[in-house]
């Protein structure tokens, strides 16, 4: 293939064939209803393709134009109508193309988002979440599905393609070279003189290797270059993202004057028109009052205005809307401020953004509403394409057919999701709404969702088009929905064991939430407790839990089972235990080996391990079965679940307990029910998760966890970087030398080996042997390869290619490479080359 037949593979010549030429391009006048050339025309009029309904006996029908078989469906009904979309048709309903937007009652339905989704019509959660530089796809039981990293893609840029490219035939072209690409990884930005396409795929040589072809191909217009690989952004959930845009533009509008011969009349039809009472097309219009004629002979001397009437609107439906004895006299309609279809509109502007990047969701603006503009909304699947959809589209005229001046108004929105529980809403809600008037000055939009229930959740939503006004109202929601941990006048948390246990202590601490109206939340893992409510009863609630946890004697004591005394525990012994010492006793079927726990007195745990040595069966019989949903016990502990949460496998765990058990250590591969006395082993599904766990700040932490488990089970696969507290993670590569550069602080390191600074053109072992053999044998080889260490940080360096001016991949230091000597900015750099070597190239 030569470099100009992959240029003509994007875009055929439009020369003239010889009729029945083998391949030819489909006549876009014949696929329209005919085409006056006839058999002259160089393209193809196949008869298996649109055909136009008159037959060649009709004298306007076109020469060349073939009859279309009675029985022949008209394919042309598939294709959408091109004056429809540019906004009317004149044919209606008569027109063989497709009018997608329209049925045989009018436009086609409003879809009205469902007021308690917080993402109308928008898609599930992928689970694909960002950690330490990796997009992590996660799958049922917190399983890792899959882990990619930026070193994983690679990416070009195609340049001087013809201005009609898609990523259809983008996606052609690259196929023809050998690469199968799909079409949803390349984009074509619109609105460009020369097409280009950026096109990024999952595979590391691929950038290299479609470079490596072109430079075989000299002579083509097209132009490739490598470029970075972005990576795309994981989850929305508690972070602020710009994905959705709003658009407006003027609805058609008209003025409407009622007059009528009685004043009194004339008020009472103002009035119901004021209050909404009475709407035209079903739209709320304005009222300007009622106003006197100043013509002494006028038969109908009292006039009520009407504005932001429906420009379609008609006599008859304002009359229709006033009941018969209030009818006025007289009805006079102005002339509509633009004339349009809604449908259409919202169909070109769709179709506008759909440019711009793939859509999760749209919601049309409504043909019927209130106020002066029409207001549709979006969502894109990447946020970078709303951004700039946002930019390019305000102050676009929408090009309707009917020549309207109909401006659009595009702003980014940016957003921030959070889910708690009902219980934590419910008493900080009244924190939250002293706090909305201020972000409502910001023009950040609070809204609540999905409240149902004590043991449910409500999912709150914050919305503005400032990203640093919305920003600042996550930072005073998230304090407020983080609670406030339960610490003494010294600063130490405020806990005793009794607090971890369903005790007598434990209902104390029950009452004292209702008493005060807030809620605590024991976090066992980390042995705090967290009060949510108003500040001042928070409180007040600290110091009871401070003489509570001081009275409190208790000690928790653990008793590890054997197979025989686990056996004996289930078949009763653990309910013996209880009777002999109350709710001081809890089991824990989750841990290895399982374990009794006893928070009470030294005296209490004594009398509980000599129980369980002689494994005494319980004077009552006969033996209460294991947790069931009727029973109301927590699967784990085995006594009444508080805040009960239902897997779907029909277990009962305490909110608590299961949060505990979710982030046990060491962690299990895929996280499993423990219920029927740990023979469930059901795989807990992600979409469960939401709602078993108290909020989505702790299912965000159980996933990092759990992907932070998988990468050190598998250290022969990923690392982390060898900064102190730096997240970033890079791919092993074995004994093969490869250099990861962290995104996050610079540091180069060897992907085979580890080694800091990385050995660019030495292996692994040739670089261990040179350490091992010394200093004269390790600056030797860098000798003989060309490799320099920076002056300030000593990372070592390697130039392959470029201008004399290099930049340390340490500490970002510029260096002249001939002499070594370092600068602050490049062009302190490139100005000692010009005056101290004479030049930036060495030639």
């Amino acid at each position: 293939m030569t470099r100009g037949e992959t240029y003509l593979s994007l875009r055929p010549a439009a020369k003239k064939q010889p009729a029945g030429a083998g391949h030819k391009a489909p006549c876009i006048f014949f696929a329209r209803g005919g085409c006056k050339k006839g058999e002259a025309c160089p393209f193809s009029h196949s008869t298996s393709g649109p055909i136009p309904e008159k037959t060649t006996g009709d004298k306007n029908v076109p020469q060349g134009v073939l009859p279309k078989p009675a029985d022949a469906p008209d394919s042309r009904s598939q294709i959408p109508c091109h004056f429809y979309l540019k906004g009317s048709c004149l044919k209606g309903t008569a027109c063989p193309f497709s009018h997608p937007s329209r049925n045989q009652n009018g436009p086609a339905a409003v879809e009205v988002p469902d007021a308690s989704d917080p993402e109308p019509a928008g898609k599930p959660d992928n689970w694909i979440r960002e950690i330490g530089g990796a997009l992590v796809q996660f799958g049922d039981g917190l399983a890792i599905v899959k882990t990619s990293l930026p070193s994983d893609f690679s990416a070009i840029h195609i340049s001087m393609l013809p201005p009609d490219s898609s990523p259809l035939s983008v996606s052609g072209f690259l196929a023809g070279l050998g690469f199968q690409v799909a079409e949803e990884c390349i984009r074509v930005p619109p609105g460009k003189t020369h097409c280009a396409a950026s096109v990024r795929v999952e595979d590391p040589t691929f950038a290299k290797r479609v470079c490596e072809v072109f430079g075989k191909l000299p002579g083509s217009q097209i132009k490739v270059a490598a470029t970075n690989a972005p990576m795309t952004r994981g989850s929305s959930l508690q972070r602020v993202e710009c994905k959705k845009v709003h658009c407006s533009w003027h609805r058609s509008l008209k003025t409407v004057w009622l007059n009528f011969k009685s004043k009194e009349i004339a008020t009472k039809v103002e009035a119901k028109f004021s209050a909404g009472s009475y709407t035209i097309c079903g739209q709320k219009v304005k009222s300007s009052g009622v106003t006197g004629s100043r013509k002494l002979n006028n038969p109908q001397p009292w006039t009520v205005t009407l504005t932001e009437v429906p420009g379609d609107a008609t006599t008859m439906a304002v009359e229709k809307t006033i009941p018969n004895a209030l009818q006025p006299a007289h009805v006079e309609i102005g002339k509509p401020s633009q004339v349009y279809d809604m449908a259409t509109a919202n169909a070109l502007v769709k179709s506008k953004l759909a440019e711009f990047g793939s859509l999760d969701w749209w919601e049309d603006a409504p043909k019927v509403g209130t106020g002066k503009r029409a207001k549709a909304k979006a969502r894109f699947q990447d946020e970078g394409d709303a951004s700039e959809a946002a930019v390019a589209l305000d102050g676009w005229t929408i090009p309707l057919r009917s020549g309207a001046k109909v401006q659009l108004n595009v702003q980014a929105i940016y957003s921030a999701r959070f889910k708690v529980t009902a219980r934590v809403f419910s008493v900080t809600e009244a924190v939250i709404d002293t706090l909305r008037p201020s972000w409502l000055a910001k023009h950040v939009f609070f809204t609540p969702y999905k409240v149902s229930g004590p043991n449910g959740h409500a999912v709150l939503r914050l919305e503005g088009v400032d990203k640093d006004a919305v920003i600042k109202a996550k930072a005073s929601l998230e304090e407020i929905l983080a609670g406030q941990t339960a610490v003494d006048a010294q600063g130490k948390d405020i806990w005793t064991p009794s607090f971890a246990v369903n005790s007598t202590v434990f209902k104390r601490l029950k009452n004292l939430e209702e008493t005060l109206g807030i809620v605590i939340v024991r976090n066992k893992r980390h042995s705090r407790l967290h009060l949510f409510g108003p500040p001042d009863k928070c409180k007040e609630a600290l110091l009871s839990l401070a003489e509570l946890a001081t009275e409190d004697p208790s000690t928790l004591h653990t008793i590890a089972l054997t197979a025989p005394q686990f056996e004996w525990a289930c078949l009763g012994g653990f309910r013996g235990l209880m009777q002999l010492l109350g709710q001081k006793v809890n089991f824990d079927i989750t841990s290895t080996p399982k374990q009794i726990l006893i928070t009470g007195t030294d005296t209490d745990y004594r009398l509980a391990l000599a129980t369980v040595a002689a494994r005494k069966q319980p004077t009552s019989s006969p033996n209460p079965p294991p947790p069931t949903e009727e029973s109301q016990d927590c699967t784990i502990c085995w006594t009444p679940a508080d805040n009960p949460v239902l897997t779907p496998c029909a277990h009962i765990y305490c909110a608590s307990c299961f949060e505990s058990f979710s982030f046990a250590s060491p962690r299990p591969a895929i996280l499993r029910c423990h219920g029927a006395l740990d023979t469930c082993r059901a795989v807990l599904p992600l979409s469960a998760l939401t709602d078993l766990l108290p909020s989505l700040t702790i299912l965000e932490d159980l996933l990092t966890s759990s992907f932070t488990a998988h990468v050190r089970r598998h250290p022969n696969v990923f690392r982390s970087c060898p900064t102190p507290d730096c997240p970033q993670l890079y791919r092993v590569t074995a004994d093969v030398a490869g250099v990861f550069t962290c995104p996050s602080c610079l540091a180069a390191t060897c992907t085979g080996c580890h080694a800091a600074g990385g050995h660019r053109g030495v292996s692994c072992a040739g670089w261990k042997a040179a350490l091992e053999g010394g200093g004269e044998v390790m600056e030797k080889l860098k000798k003989e390869l060309g490799v320099r260490d920076c002056g300030r940080c000593g990372t070592s360096m390697e130039k392959t290619e470029g201008c004399d001016h290099v930049v340390c991949g340490g500490c970002r230091t510029h260096i002249c490479w001939r002499c070594g000597e370092t600068f602050k900015t490049p062009e302190a750099c490139y100005r000692h080359l010009t005056e101290r070597h004479g030049g930036i190239f060495r030639y």
